[in-house]
């Protein structure tokens, strides 16, 4: 009896232990991108720099969570989330005391590899501490929590970036760290799975791992570096050398991240590129946005936070309508629906100019969030329906990582064409005004407009008389080269929809078979990774 009175009453704790768990690990990349012009001109960042700690969290989250869920079943759950806790609070430590963007970028990679530990390990506490109604209430609350931190997360950032410091950002996660795991160590107790699996993957954990840094650094420096450059396209070789291995790798594991042959299954086949292509263009939008409203409006943090608060809002508002509806007409219908609302949604926002109004961003940057929120829960669902439910873990994983694969794509891919085109234009646009620039003073002038110093300097240094001129050629060059950007962003979209009416079947109520989720792909920028 007391054993039992023991378990009962560690479960009030052991559920706030992991829900705070679940909602800080969403704070880092939802908050600090209106933080990202603030740091552009503190650190006189490059794009390339900001880019970087925009995907830093994603690539070792992406590329272990899978692993560290098995981890967490062999060695215990509670074990790993208090491991994954002081990773996380440690990477954030850095971060808040980083003197520059190299050991922010290292302090907030730190803080992807402590957040993989956390997701899996603190949903497979709750599922093994509550039964019945109560697990269904325990795994609502742990999911709200993800849900109402990457919503709100972006004005928690502008708060904290304009009343007291960006830096604040990661204090906050270190203060919720520390609570996450007193509470865990004193309410829970440690389980594992006998059952699982003992044999871990770490060859295909290693070479996703390369074959995504090595991408993401081609993508972000190959701009400055020169795309025909022998380390740009040394890098390149290396990503495809590293994904082909891992597919080799993957079709010999005997418990594999990767199982390729739920790829035979046309549902789930269209699901994962629904995933990639609503994250890519939320990723990309979610990290220009902020930059643009606070370099080129002159809008305040707080101000870019709020603005982009209905996005986020509506996003959460509209995934379990999504939900309802695939209940009803199937999943195709509202994929189909979300994804047209996310394009239009886009495709508007990348007419921007240097006079768009605060009002004029309401309804597409609405639209934008609906459409991802109505899409995603069917996509979880027509994804998951394909699958039987012992493979459901392993199908969330091949989400998870295609969502994060995604997310960092959208801003490399978005960021190295933005960084191309920004730097032709401004010699274009400058020229224009009878100033002349060069391709190598453009790309000094990165981080000008977020007033960075070593720009400004290099600004009066290039351009004298015509610092005036360049200087508008500068802000003229960003908001195109950001309608390009997005633009490519909206056709993205757009080639997802067409696909995914190709190759989905439209299932009806009766097809369907709930599955309990058992992974998480539970982050996003703000964008909600799916959730299967």
């Amino acid at each position: 009896m007391e054993a039992a009175g023991e378990a009962r009453a560690s479960r009030p704790l052991t559920l706030w232990a992991t829900v705070a768990a679940a909602g800080i690990v969403q704070l880092p990349t939802s908050a600090i991108v209106v933080a990202l012009p603030v740091i552009h001109g503190q650190f006189n960042a490059s794009m390339p720099e900001l880019q970087w700690t925009f995907v830093a969290f994603y690539i070792p989250f992406t590329a272990i969570l899978i692993a560290c869920g098995r981890l967490a079943d062999i060695f215990g759950r509670k074990r790993m989330l208090l491991l994954g806790t002081a990773l996380f609070a440690g990477g954030s430590v850095v971060a808040a005391l980083a003197a520059g963007t190299d050991a922010l970028i290292a302090g907030i990679a730190i803080t992807g590899a402590g957040g993989a530990m956390m997701m899996p390990s603190s949903l497979a506490m709750l599922t093994n501490l509550f039964t019945g109604e109560s697990r269904g209430l325990a795994i609502g609350l742990w999911g709200a929590a993800t849900e109402v931190v990457s919503g709100v997360g972006i004005l928690i950032g502008g708060v904290l970036t304009d009343q007291l410091s960006w830096r604040w950002i990661f204090w906050v996660d270190v203060i919720i760290a520390g609570l996450v795991a007193v509470m865990a160590v004193r309410g829970s107790r440690e389980s594992t799975d006998p059952t699982a699996p003992r044999s871990i993957d770490v060859a295909g954990v290693g070479v996703i791992a390369a074959g995504l840094t090595c991408l993401t650094l081609a993508l972000n420096e190959g701009s400055g570096w020169g795309w025909g450059a022998p380390q740009t396209v040394g890098l390149f070789a290396a990503s495809v050398a590293s994904f082909a291995a891992f597919a080799v790798i993957e079709r010999r594991a005997r418990f594999p991240l990767m199982d390729f042959s739920f790829f035979r299954r046309r549902n789930f086949t269209g699901s994962t590129i629904v995933v990639f292509v609503l994250d890519f263009a939320f990723g990309a939008a979610y990290f220009f946005l902020p930059l643009y409203f606070e370099e080129i409006l002159g809008y305040s943090a707080i101000s870019a936070g709020l603005l982009l608060l209905p996005m986020t809002a509506l996003m959460a508002v509209a995934s379990p309508l999504g939900g309802r509806t695939a209940a009803r007409v199937g999943p195709l219908p509202p994929i189909v629906t979300g994804l047209a609302l996310m394009a239009i949604g886009v495709y508007w926002i990348s007419g921007v100019s240097l006079s768009t109004g605060y009002a004029e961003l309401w309804v597409p940057t609405g639209m934008l969030g609906f459409g991802v929120g109505f899409a995603l829960t069917p996509m979880n669902l027509a994804a998951m329906n394909a699958i039987s439910r012992d493979h459901a873990g392993a199908a969330s994983g091949i989400l998870v990582t295609l969502s994060g694969l995604g997310a960092t794509l959208g801003v490399a891919v978005t960021g190295a064409i933005f960084q191309e085109l920004q730097t032709q234009r401004t010699v274009t646009f400058a020229a224009e005004k009878g100033a002349h620039v060069t391709t190598d003073q453009a790309q000094q002038l990165d981080g000008l407009l977020a007033g960075a110093s070593d720009a400004t300097k290099t600004l009066h240094q290039i351009a004298g008389s015509h610092a005036a001129a360049v200087h508008d050629a500068t802000r003229e060059a960003f908001v195109s080269a950001l309608g390009s950007g997005l633009k490519l962003s909206a056709a993205i979209v757009l080639g997802g929809l067409i696909l995914s009416l190709l190759l989905m079947r439209r299932t009806t109520p009766a097809d369907a078979e709930t599955t309990e989720p058992v992974l998480p792909l539970a982050h996003r920028p703000a964008p909600r990774t799916a959730t299967a």
